[in-house]
């Protein structure tokens, strides 16, 4: 029972391997090709772990030794698959292959070790050997948890930025990869507890127990990787504005450096607030900070400072602000009661109920769905 459970979650990581590779919608294709690399190198541990499990190899064997060097590739590989997922068109650089430096000792030491010639080992070796072995095993958990949270990390960072230039961050947000990274930490951890009292091996109940727990973990990594959606790689010239803005905190008050003088500032924000009450830019579901600023003529960083220093806000909840007053207007407006509360956030430039709802009830403190019970309620008193 143990192994068809342990064969299941090795088939289990190897059609989803084939499935990310596959990539049926030719999206992220440079990420997906990373993460599917990763589920590969899951299941070679899978398969290694059955090799030694099975009556195929009573003991352990240099094929073993080999397949034991993806313990050591496969966090790396994860890191990879989220860097080019936050950045799908970066190249490689050299300091990238240190990261994958010390697989590549080992695999010398390997092959330092076919071409000795080895002595029967002794009780000592043997309980040597089975030391190296734990030691290995927990350098393998020290570094998966090191590279998830660093990934984890990039993650958090890649959707704080998101709010200083997109107004529809669900879009392109990666909380789908955040899940995925937070899979893989808790599939870790049961990992080692399992290593180090030695459960599944003193047992049964217990490996039955981990084999489900690696499954469903197999399962939910492929349940939100088939929900990721296209993340389209911004203009070399838009990154260079971004990261000028991260390091620049324009709303701080210690911060005393101008980018337009207060006299400018006052008069762009006037021709800001005329450009979104008349000409309604915020309607464009797609609009970034990168197309208002062309519509204005002035630089995104710019409007980004003009956003942030005039009106106290980001990108995001300047946008946004004004995509609610004008659901707010819609929803008194008799004429388009035909409208659901759905189709009226499509309207005014959400492209998700989830967000708009949560944005309408943070400024309203009223949900759409209270908003327009109130407000029918006020019509038919009237």
């Amino acid at each position: 029972m143990d192994q068809l459970l342990s064969f299941f979650v090795a088939g289990t990581t190897l059609l989803l391997a084939f499935l990310i590779f596959a990539n049926s919608n030719q999206i992220n294709t440079r990420g997906n090709l990373w993460l599917g690399s990763f589920i590969l190198c899951v299941f070679l541990i899978q398969f290694n772990d059955l090799l030694e499990k099975t009556e195929f190899m009573k003991t352990r064997m240099l094929i073993n030794d080999f397949l034991g060097i993806t313990d050591f590739i496969v966090a790396p590989v994860f890191y990879f698959s989220v860097i080019y997922f936050i950045q799908p068109n970066r190249k490689w650089q050299l300091k990238d292959t240190y990261h994958f430096a010390f697989a590549f000792v080992i695999l010398v030491l390997l092959f330092l070790s076919v071409m000795i010639e080895v002595k029967q080992p002794t009780a000592t070796d043997k309980k040597n050997a089975a030391i190296i072995l734990t030691v290995f095993d927990l350098l393998f958990c020290v570094q998966v948890v090191t590279y998830c949270i660093l990934a984890y990390k990039k993650i958090t960072s890649y959707q704080k930025n998101l709010f200083l230039y997109t107004s529809n961050t669900a879009v392109i947000n990666l909380k789908w990869l955040q899940k995925v990274v937070i899979c893989v930490l808790f599939i870790t951890a049961l990992w080692l507890i399992d290593n180090v009292f030695k459960l599944a091996k003193n047992n049964a109940l217990f490996d039955h127990f981990a084999s489900l727990i690696y499954l469903a973990g197999f399962f939910s990594i492929a349940y939100y990787s088939l929900k990721q959606k296209e993340i389209s790689e911004i203009s070399p010239q838009e990154k260079k504005e971004i990261d000028i803005m991260i390091t620049e905190d324009f709303s701080t008050e210690n911060n005393q450096k101008k980018l337009i003088s207060d006299i400018d500032l006052q008069e762009m924000k006037a021709v800001l607030t005329d450009m979104m009450k008349n000409k309604k830019p915020f309607l464009d579901a797609e609009l970034s900070l990168f197309k208002l600023a062309s519509q204005l003529d002035i630089s995104s960083h710019q409007l980004s400072y003009i956003i942030n220093k005039g009106f106290d806000e980001n990108f995001y909840q300047f946008i946004n602000q004004y995509r609610i007053e004008e659901a707010k207007r819609m929803i008194r407006d008799p004429n388009m009661q035909h409208l659901s509360l759905i189709g009226i956030a499509f309207e005014v430039g959400f492209n998700s109920k989830t967000v708009f709802n949560t944005t309408f009830k943070k400024r309203t403190n009223q949900t759409p769905s209270e908003f327009k019970k109130a407000n029918l309620a006020l019509i038919s008193i009237h």
